[in-house]
């Protein structure tokens, strides 16, 4: 399926390219399937943005696809990770919403072929992109890395032959100041060399405030990221070309735009803490209410107020260092490729919990990773090209380390630990065109996978009291209940675990005529398992257990999927509509819930573990359409309906969550829909240009965490974003004044409630938001 562009051409220089004269829709060409096609003639689910309609709709980042793309649930920080440009993806329901090391994400995001592997580090800026791509559904017969939900792709401006260069400069609300710029040219005949950059800038929107509401001047929600990329080009042979990548990102934020939704002083730890107060005076009586000293309700700020009573740690530093290097090799009637790539993702988080100065609680995050992958393809055509092939190897390492310090106010205890996994894979893909309108395609893969957790370091701190206001006459009932400081929480060493899988995809399309084909397939999808990070209390083995027997590890998920689909371009190129209708049955569903580690007991469900907790079946339709109505006006457009449902729960999942059977499918709403239009005022060779481009999105009510906290529901939204841009007759110079956000509508982003400590806390979006930018290209 094809996210249709209004005006948006899919080559490398669209954004140069002159609107046609009459009405008629660009061709969008894609590598959905390795090879560059025709979007309306690849019979598989995927929406294409070149980098004109990227820029057109203000997209930023990877997330603000979710306001295009039907069926998907892309969110800009995942859920308690601070930020450390963090995401959580969900498409046609299929998700994760834990950042931590040893999950894997069911949707796979790739940077110029290159599979990123962890949440951390994965919001990727849309900065120089030739295209991105959205492909829903199972992918494991065509990528490196087999992905469960889906992929994205995006794909960065190549080296041009000949010289060219842009700059750009905008502001706006919050002391907006991005920069964005790249020259691209030959080194000599055989070499090119592109060379772009970006600096983004904004503060923070949520206030902090104490608790009389007075603005300390502090602010979460900035952003403040500098970022590269270098490519060099060279054709080594008139049939080997060696493209060598680096980029960088350097980011040094603060916590995001998160507030306090719920403050439950029935809580383990929260009763606790209350209970140390002297006299009482937190258990009983409306003046707990008021008292500051006391954990309750009257620490939670509405979001509309865009405020927050933390005073804890504000923190959210990233660097992201990649490398990779790809050889294009074509052998008589095939192409052999190598896709050889390293990347480090540095990760520094401190976050403040539960926005009370007294019942004073943070975590933080120290993750540093690395990941090798190296991946072989062999594609081509024979039998008079009717035949299409593709064959892959693929190879990948993950090494790293998560230090998770959690700092509460009666017991400080350090969570995390290392990784090492190693992942091989085989997979191919055949097309075999029947006839000149029917064809019937074919894959397989075959996965083994290695994941390796040492708890290492994870031990009882302590129970000081970490409150910088102190309490009189508090005490900590807590203390030594868990075990000396320096007692390990779990017995470290190397756990591992191994998991295989076979995933095969058949297909067949059918050319109606020349503009229809429709299209079937069955696929099947797999995600491999995890370890759980995260212990306490101290969980020592009887005398002669073996720990590997009770390390906690979550297998493999697994989902079938099938899907029919129709695409059409018709009235001579002016509407394109295209429409796909999928079943998914998806099995032994990885969920991070919080547990009561001691049973009904005094700690509450307060440890998040990931488990195979659930099964369900998830059903949809997704329908996307262009129209060129006239040679001024473009509108495009898309609906997306998934019916999502829980089939069954494990014991575990229902031992500490009786009343789940009701839960919904976290990040999953039934509907979705984007509505766009662009609108050129004027285009000349005397006037130059105006374009007026204006954006509707809706997504109807959604739980943002798997507990359906009802803090945490998210109510149906619809956002309205507009741009005003003019170019001059050279088309050198470029200006746009717009706003996002324009109705100023205020949502939950992503949140976490943790039934122990007794907090939810909601990252919330930004407000309406203007801006001015100016563009001049050479």
């Amino acid at each position: 399926m094809a996210a249709i562009l209004a005006g948006g051409a899919s080559t490398a220089r669209a954004e140069d390219a002159k609107a046609p004269a009459v009405a008629e829709l660009e061709t969008i060409t894609v590598t959905a399937r390795r090879r560059e096609e025709n979007v309306q003639s690849t019979p598989v689910s995927v929406s294409a943005f070149s980098g004109a309609a990227l820029e057109e709709r203000n997209v930023q980042t990877a997330s603000d696809v979710t306001r295009f793309v039907p069926n998907v649930q892309f969110d800009s920080a995942a859920s308690e990770s601070g930020g450390g440009a963090s995401s959580q993806i969900s498409i046609r329901g299929i998700g994760q919403t834990d950042y931590v090391l040893t999950v894997e994400p069911a949707v796979g995001v790739y940077l110029d072929g290159v599979y990123i592997g962890k949440s951390m580090g994965s919001l990727l800026d849309a900065v120089d992109l030739e295209r991105l791509e959205v492909l829903r559904g199972p992918q494991g017969t065509l990528f490196g890395k087999n992905t469960i939900g889906g992929a994205i792709q995006l794909i960065s401006k190549r080296p041009t032959a000949s010289f060219e260069s842009y700059g750009q400069l905008t502001t706006g609300s919050y002391d907006r100041l991005d920069a964005k710029a790249a020259v691209s040219g030959p080194l000599s005949e055989a070499v090119r060399v592109r060379l772009s950059g970006a600096y983004q800038s904004r503060d923070g929107f949520v206030k902090r405030v104490t608790p009389a509401g007075e603005d300390t001047g502090d602010r979460q929600g900035d952003i403040n990221r500098l970022s590269g990329r270098l490519a060099v080009e060279a054709d080594l042979t008139p049939d080997l070309l060696a493209t060598l990548m680096l980029d960088g990102t350097r980011i040094r934020e603060h916590s995001p735009g998160q507030i306090l939704v719920k403050a439950d002083e029935t809580a383990g730890f929260a009763s606790a803490y209350n209970a140390g107060l002297p006299g009482g005076v937190c258990l009983a009586g409306a003046a707990r209410l008021t008292n500051p000293f006391c954990y309750n309700s009257q620490w939670v700020r509405p979001l509309a107020s865009l405020a927050t009573t933390n005073a804890g740690p504000n923190l959210s530093n990233t660097d992201v260092l990649g490398a990779g290097l790809n050889l294009d090799w074509k052998v008589g009637g095939a192409t052999v490729k190598s896709i050889t790539a390293w990347r480090k993702v540095k990760v520094d988080v401190l976050q403040d919990l539960t926005a009370s100065p007294y019942y004073y609680n943070f975590i933080g995050q120290r993750i540093d990773t690395k990941q090798f992958s190296q991946e072989f393809q062999l594609l081509g055509e024979t039998l008079g090209a009717r035949l299409h092939y593709v064959l892959g190897l693929y190879y990948l390492h993950e090494a790293g380390s998560q230090a998770f310090p959690v700092e509460l106010s009666l017991v400080q205890f350090m969570s995390g630990g290392r990784i090492r996994n190693d992942s091989y894979a085989a997979f191919g893909q055949l097309t075999y065109d029947l006839t000149d309108q029917l064809s019937i395609t074919g894959g397989l893969r075959y996965s083994d996978e290695t994941r390796r957790f040492n708890p290492q370091g994870q031990i009882i701190q302590g129970y000081a009291s970490l409150t910088p206001t102190p309490v009189p006459g508090f005490a900590n009932f807590v203390t030594g209940a868990f075990g000396a400081a320096g007692t390990p929480l779990f017995p470290a060493g190397w756990y591992s675990r191994g998991d295989t899988s076979a995933t095969p995809m058949v297909s067949a399309n059918y050319k109606i005529s020349p503009d229809v084909m429709a299209y079937a397939s069955f696929s099947k999808g797999m995600k491999g398992g995890g370890f759980t990070m995260r212990y306490f209390p101290p969980v020592i083995p009887a005398a002669g257990t073996d720990p590997n027997n009770i390390v906690s590890y979550a297998g493999p998920e697994k989902a079938s999927s099938y899907e029919v689909g129709l695409k059409s371009e018709l009235f001579d190129h002016k509407l394109r509509f295209n429409i796909a209708a999928f079943y998914t049955d998806y099995q032994d569903i990885q969920i991070t819930y919080n547990i009561d580690p001691d049973g009904p007991g005094p700690i509450g469900a307060f440890v998040p573990v990931l488990a195979n907790a659930a099964s369900a079946h998830i059903k949809g339709v997704e329908i996307e359409t262009s129209a060129a109505l006239t040679s001024w006006l473009r509108l495009d457009g898309s609906l997306g309906y998934t019916d999502a449902a829980y089939q069954s729960f494990s014991d575990q999942a229902r031992a500490n969550y009786p009343g789940l059977d009701g839960f919904k499918i976290p990040n999953t709403p039934r509907w979705t829909a984007n509505l766009g239009g662009t609108a050129t005022l004027f285009d000349d060779d005397a006037k130059g240009r105006a374009q007026l481009r204006v954006d509707y999105s809706f997504r109807s009510a959604e739980f943002k965490e798997f507990s359906n906290d009802p803090t945490l529901y998210q109510k149906s939204v619809g956002l309205l974003n507009a741009s005003l841009t003019y170019r001059t007759p050279d088309r050198r110079i470029e200006a746009s004044i717009g706003a996002t956000n324009l109705t100023d509508e205020t949502y939950i982003v992503s949140g976490v409630s943790n039934g122990g400590i007794g907090y939810a806390q909601a990252i919330v979006s930004r407000p309406r938001e203007w801006f001015v930018s100016l563009k001049y290209a050479y």
